[in-house]
């Protein structure tokens, strides 16, 4: 690796070629983008210092072989710069038209000398970019890619003429430099790219892993697998795209897919089970094994599939089926953030074909998943425990059930009744956690017949019943004693029930009656908890106290170690 300044001459050599991945992503800068780089090309223009240098951020280039058919010996891709680079040269073109008599300095600083463009860009973008550098856009060219960035980019540069009328174009040549880093074949851009701060828009380990499996020369096959799956329309997009909470950070759901993935493939090599270098993993993994190309691509594409049908984070927001052990499941994983389990529910859903044994699987996670949660039990050892069950290709259901109710690590084992009923008794979760707990029981209770509909996830949140704030208005002249008891249980799983939406401020800590009927225009918990089946009955009672909140969290449980059961 080698690192230093370098200017646009350096950059755009005429012995070279830059080559965008031709799988990448379109270019995506927009006005807002346009603009401040139009402002800092104004400011470069009219300084007075010309020794004084603007730098445009870091520039990532790696050598690549070149083949015989190439004339230009020096071949480097993008690994980060596509978005400034290609600005640049639409910005330079549009700049070298206004001052009518620039074209040559154009050609001869963005074109090498075989009278190409210095810039080989990617799929998407390659027929309006080559044909707004050679002046070949025509009517036709212009009605197809009306909505394509590149086309948009050098129009708003041509807008703004007078503009470039006032700029110096031999001043921003000289004084527009990057910090260029330049990579060897073998040197892991990876690695770089995620420890620099870049000023573009940073790529994801889909997109480096795409073009880390295709070529120029797969375009037929790109088509047929990885676009027709991940990019199709704007569905799939919004699905692939879609963020998850992972711990206190966020990634996309392609990536949680291509995690879960190569932990299958690699039948959980703990070599390949580090996050933070996904990509790295890959390289190593497609390296280590010597695989098929495309037997690997059909392979991934055959599980994301499998994914795409069945796991669904936004399943949070619709209604689910009540008997459907997959979508329930669904509840559990991005309701509590649990996407360690994800591979070995994809490894199952791929495995196993009868449709019985996967509901019994699931089922039993479930109920896993959930005890251990209500009796607060660890779960910082989940990526390596089923990852294991991968590894040792649990994928039956009394493979499972041995695993998690007679396996050698007591911290992993399932939860008997006693301790889940403790857990319902003395332990607080947060309300999040609690949410999802009740809001399974609700929905496991519930039959057709009943006269309310139950709602999505995301449409009820977590009140507590008696407020933690009881000081105000349900004060009985409790001792130091009694006043810390009810401090305590006003946390516990009595005390708290799912409610369709918020309530006012006003009514949240008011007394008993107020807070069931409302007040003025702020209704109460009749409003929004009536048909809620695991508290609705409790607001006929004229009063709600600690004997009440004991009673219902008994109920609580019983209704768990019959939902929740071995």
């Amino acid at each position: 690796m080698e690192a230093g300044k370098r200017t646009i001459e350096q950059i755009f050599n005429k012995g070279r070629t830059l080559q965008i991945p031709f799988f990448q992503r379109s270019y995506v800068w927009e006005e807002e983008n346009w603009e401040r780089f139009l402002d800092d090309m104004q400011m470069v223009s009219d300084t007075t210092e010309t020794s004084k240098q603007y730098f445009m951020g870091p520039l990532i280039l790696k050598s690549q072989p070149v083949t015989s058919e190439r004339k230009i010996g020096d071949l480097r891709l993008v690994v980060d710069g596509q978005q400034r680079l290609t600005t640049i040269v639409l910005f330079f073109k549009a700049l070298c038209e206004a001052s009518y008599n620039n074209e040559k300095k154009f050609m001869d600083t963005f074109f090498n000398r075989n009278g190409e463009s210095i810039i080989e860009h990617n799929h998407n973008d390659i027929e309006v970019y080559e044909a707004i550098l050679g002046d070949r856009l025509d009517g036709k060219l212009k009605k197809r890619y009306e909505s394509n960035n590149v086309l948009k980019c050098y129009h708003h540069f041509q807008e703004r003429s007078a503009i470039l009328k006032s700029i110096d174009i031999n001043k921003i040549l000289n004084l527009l430099c990057f910090v260029g880093i330049d990579l060897g074949e073998d040197d892991d851009e990876q690695q770089i790219f995620d420890t620099l701060n870049s000023l573009g828009v940073s790529l994801t380990t889909a997109e480096l892993l795409k073009n880390e499996l295709y070529r120029k020369e797969d375009e037929d096959l790109y088509n047929k697998t990885w676009k027709k799956v991940f990019e199709k329309d704007e569905d799939a997009r919004i699905f692939w795209d879609f963020k998850l909470t992972s711990g206190r950070q966020f990634r996309a759901s392609i990536d949680l897919f291509l995690q879960s993935f190569l932990i299958i493939k690699s039948k959980a090599n703990d070599k390949y089970l580090m996050l933070s270098s996904l990509f790295t993993n890959y390289k190593a993994f497609l390296k280590d094994q010597k695989l098929n190309k495309h037997r690997l691509i059909e392979s991934l594409i055959e599980y994301a599939k499998i994914y795409r049908d069945n796991v669904q984070p936004l399943l949070l927001k619709e209604d689910i089926n009540q008997n459907s052990t997959m979508q329930r499941l669904n509840i559990v994983v991005f309701g509590l953030n649990t996407t360690t389990v994800v591979p070995y529910i994809l490894y199952i859903l791929k495995e196993v074909e009868d449709s019985k044994e996967r509901e019994n699987i699931f089922q039993l996670l479930e109920s896993y998943l959930i005890r251990r949660l209500i009796c607060k039990q660890t779960t910082k050892n989940y990526n390596n425990l089923f990852a294991s069950f991968i590894r040792n290709r649990i994928n039956t259901f009394t493979t499972l059930k041995d695993e998690i109710y007679k396996g050698k690590d007591p911290t992993n084992l399932f939860p008997d009744d006693s301790v889940l009923k403790n857990g319902f008794q003395n332990n607080n979760l947060t309300n999040q956690q609690a949410q999802v707990v009740l809001y399974l029981i609700e929905v496991s209770i519930r039959s057709t017949k009943d006269s309310t509909k139950l709602l999505p996830f995301n449409h009820y949140s977590v009140e507590h019943v008696m407020p933690k704030n009881w000081r105000n208005y349900w004060d009985s002249g409790l001792s130091a004693k009694k006043a810390e008891q009810r401090d305590a249980i006003l946390l516990k799983f009595g005390n708290l029930t799912i409610i369709t939406r918020s309530l006012n401020s006003s009514i949240r800590d008011a007394d008993w009656k107020t807070k069931k009927n409302g007040k003025g225009n702020n209704k109460g918990l009749i409003e929004y908890c009536a048909g809620i089946k695991t508290f609705s009955k409790y607001l006929q009672k004229p009063t709600w106290n600690e004997g009440l909140i004991s009673k219902r969290g008994l109920e609580l449980y019983q209704y768990a170690i019959k939902i929740w059961n071995k």
